[in-house]
């Protein structure tokens, strides 16, 4: 019998005093693909984005219940929600950024592997950018929400989910 690699109890998904989703129980296997499939707006973004703890950057947005990852409580006091994010990837039909500035959003990735310098930052914004052929588009509002940037786009990007066992501190 395979072991779960998510597990999800009598959880609840909350924008400010509105409750979004109810899960009173759900399991992933480990080592298959799971997809989340219904009506837009059914809740299935709001359950992912709590899993990999996207939602703690949207002000309002709150878990109550228990979300576990290969036995680890996600929301655990020792837990780091960047480590998190780094370990669990999701991929969404459509953008799904940070509530931060699109500059931010594409420089979060090399952030997390330490790049620190701005000069590198900005050549591998650019180059993203370029890459996904969105640089003319956006090159002047860049310090802009990425949260409100409709591009044409529909990719999704992933990361591989290892254990959260051997957590980095930064």
């Amino acid at each position: 019998m395979q072991s779960a690699a998510i597990e999800i109890r009598d959880a609840e998904f909350f924008y400010g005093s509105t409750r979004a989703v109810v899960v009173p129980g759900l399991e992933i296997a480990k080592n298959r693909i799971t997809a989340f499939i219904g009506p837009s707006g059914c809740g299935k973004s709001t359950v992912l984005r709590a899993i990999n703890r996207m939602n703690d950057l949207v002000p309002g947005a709150r878990v109550t219940g228990e979300i576990r990852f290969n036995g680890h409580d996600l929301y655990g006091p020792d837990i780091d929600p960047v480590e998190v994010r780094r370990r669990i990837g999701m991929v969404f039909q459509k953008p799904n950024p940070f509530p931060k500035s699109i500059y931010d959003n594409v420089a979060y990735g090399p952030r997390l592997l330490g790049i620190r310098d701005k000069a590198r930052l900005d050549t591998i914004v650019e180059s993203s950018l370029r890459d996904a052929a969105l640089w003319d588009e956006v090159k002047n509002d860049l310090k802009k929400s990425g949260t409100r940037f409709r591009a044409g786009s529909s990719s999704g990007c992933a990361s591989p989910a290892p254990s959260l066992s051997s957590q980095r501190s930064s």
